[in-house]
């Protein structure tokens, strides 16, 4: 009665490595959508910054970013944050774009490629708003 019992091995010992390296395929996307979210987020803090800050520059918003940013891009990886234009003090109602990148190269553990899927390894991500 237990004839099928190796089969079922088989079978398995099959689908589990396959299985595994989709799981593996799926954390390293969640992992690079977490940073993404994070670099946003950190880009929109900044921005509502030097447009509540209009005498702020491009230096004082880029240390702003460093006590503000998530603890998952707060490393090595965070690039200099860049304002545009660089005038300081801007008038009310000038607009301006404020970019932060961010390199996750350390942080993905499959490479930025993976069995013909190409990952992401540089996030930058920019907001624009208006001085108040």
């Amino acid at each position: 009665m237990r004839r099928g019992s190796g089969q079922a091995m088989v079978e398995i010992a099959l689908v589990l490595p396959l299985l595994m390296l989709l799981m593996l395929g799926i954390i390293q996307l969640v992992l690079i959508g977490n940073v993404a979210l994070s670099v946003s987020q950190a880009a929109s803090a900044c921005a509502r910054y030097a447009s509540l800050s209009p005498s702020a520059d491009q230096g004082a918003v880029n240390t702003y970013l460093g006590t503000i940013a998530s603890p998952v891009i707060n490393d090595a990886g965070l690039g200099t944050l860049t304002l545009t234009p660089t005038a300081v003090p801007r008038t009310s109602g000038t607009a301006f774009t404020v970019t932060v990148s961010y390199n996750l190269s350390s942080k993905l553990f499959l490479g930025s490629s993976f069995f013909g899927v190409t990952f992401p390894t540089n996030i930058q991500i920019s907001e624009s708003m208006t001085s108040e």
